[in-house]
């Protein structure tokens, strides 16, 4: 855990830490699918870059089915502040300091958010996005006014099938996961959303088991509603997980440090030199 896992681009970045599916019958003929999606959040406790000190720094978290929007995404030709907040754009906004107290690890404190979509049938094609941004600066000038940080997503429905691979980026000089904003460069992947002549880290892609993806039951709504789902899904240690890597020095594909379970951030898609690369 270290401040490059806050963030330190403009704005602090946002992980897809957990996505869980629920199917409820409502009658004979219909079933009603609840997808709900866990986001985290970390900042320094004794130092804090961002809790209860950004006006204004919000959360987006857009639940996309159309696949040219999709594409857009991915490549960068769009981003999330060209998708309006609402229900017919499966969009919420929150503000980050509703994000509840999660952990304290490492002197780093998590904060954690639910953000849920409802359907009454399996999409072809499924992508939550996520991202931190701050409005209303009233610049009248668009490219002003489009203040993001940087984006991370997930697959869950592709084709009509759950979605069920993912991954995780590790940087092979200290051996730890990395879980900062990410740019494919010509020699690989590397940190940081946009290339630049100050030297970076290159990194490593780990494609593993989608274990971020639930499938629930009929559980208590209030649970899903409350911090009590966000705390029983974090007592779930890494060890636990089918697949963990032993982090030894002997490890040969990157193992799975003391960062709590989470999602890398991608790159920011408001710069159009470095669209993401990668969706997990």
């Amino acid at each position: 855990m270290n401040d490059m896992t806050v963030g330190m681009e403009n704005l602090p970045n946002v992980f897809i830490d957990k996505i869980i599916l629920e199917r409820r019958s409502i009658n004979q003929q219909t079933i009603q699918q609840y997808i709900r999606v866990v986001l985290k959040m970390f900042d320094n406790k004794d130092d804090p870059s961002w809790r209860n000190k950004i006006s204004g720094l919000k959360v987006k978290c857009a639940f996309v089915d159309n696949s040219q929007t999709i594409t857009g995404l991915n490549s960068g030709r769009l981003s999330l502040y060209d998708i309006p907040t609402g229900a017919i754009n499966k969009t919420t906004v929150e503000s980050c300091d509703e994000f509840r107290f999660n952990n304290l690890i490492s002197g780093y404190e998590s904060f954690t958010s639910i953000f849920e979509f409802n359907t009454l049938t399996s999409p072809e094609n499924l992508s939550v996005y996520v991202a931190c941004f701050i409005d209303d600066l009233e610049f009248g000038i668009p490219m002003f006014d489009k203040f993001y940080g940087p984006m991370a997503a997930e697959r869950i429905y592709v084709g009509g099938v759950l979605n069920v691979e993912s991954g995780y980026f590790y940087n092979p000089e200290t051996n730890e996961e990395y879980g900062g904003p990410v740019h494919q460069h010509s020699s690989g992947y590397m940190e940081g959303s946009v290339h630049r002549d100050k030297p970076h880290a290159g990194l490593r892609y780990v494609a593993e088991e989608n274990y971020k993806l639930i499938m629930g039951t009929d559980l208590d709504t209030e649970v899903f509603a409350g911090i009590e789902l966000v705390t029983q899904l974090n007592a779930n240690t890494q060890e636990d997980r089918p697949g963990y890597v032993d982090p030894s020095p002997d490890a040969q594909l990157g193992p799975r440090t003391n960062i709590p379970d989470q999602e890398v951030a991608i790159e920011d898609p408001n710069v159009p030199t470095s669209p993401p690369t990668e969706i997990y």
